[in-house]
């Protein structure tokens, strides 16, 4: 039907046709295996990526989950509840304030707010103790008591030193004051009668230095 020549074109285009077909589905087929590779390995990063990361997290979480310790403190005075206290370790006072209660009425505003930090940081086993105002008021006047008290007790006991008198006064008298020995009082007697104390000086009975040591403790 075909002469022989155009039969062999025909055989050549045929098997050029399959040639050409089995290149385009090898190529497919590689292609296809490159795109696999790359999403095989890009979606096995992601999730080594998300596992470390979820790890990560949950060590985090775990940890902060964790108390880090307790401290307990004795909160007492002026506040709603005074007790003993389980705290954070860290915790400042205003926490512990805030979990008595507050203050009552009677606490001491005037202490609260110039002596008392509520910023302190609490350790383990300590005392707090909330001034109420008549306790601060009854402390106050306390000292004042007692600085009054010194002060009766230091003019008293100057009065008393002031009390021998250099025209009156007897050898053992004069014996009791710093410096003045028996033969140093026989003199200050022997030169009585004094119109000012500055003549124990003048008539050379006592020195400047020694005069000026004792005479608060003397009088006419």
């Amino acid at each position: 039907m075909f002469d022989e020549k155009t039969q062999t074109v025909f055989k050549n285009r045929k098997f050029f046709n399959w040639q050409f077909v089995l290149f385009i589905v090898l190529a497919l087929i590689g292609l296809g295996a490159v795109v696999f590779g790359l999403y095989t390995l890009t979606s096995f990063s992601s999730q080594s990526y998300l596992v470390g990361e979820t790890a990560s997290v949950a060590s985090n979480s775990a940890f902060l989950s964790f108390p880090q310790g307790f401290i307990y403190i004795d909160l007492g005075g002026a506040v709603k509840k005074p007790g003993i206290y389980q705290l954070a370790v860290g915790s400042r006072l205003a926490t512990a304030v805030s979990q008595a209660g507050g203050f009552t009425t009677q606490a001491d505003s005037k202490y609260v707010s110039q002596e008392l930090n509520l910023a302190q940081k609490l350790k383990d086993g300590d005392k707090i103790y909330i001034y109420s105002q008549a306790e601060k008021e009854y402390q106050q006047s306390a000292v004042e008591f007692c600085q009054g008290l010194n002060s009766v007790s230091s003019q008293v006991i100057d009065d008393g030193l002031a009390q021998i008198s250099v025209n009156n006064a007897t050898a053992d008298d004069l014996q009791t004051l710093d410096g003045i020995g028996e033969k140093r009082a026989e003199e200050i007697l022997a030169s009585r009668p004094y119109r000012s104390l500055g003549e124990l000086v003048e008539r050379e009975v006592l020195t400047e230095n020694l005069f000026g040591k004792i005479k608060n403790q003397l009088k006419l």
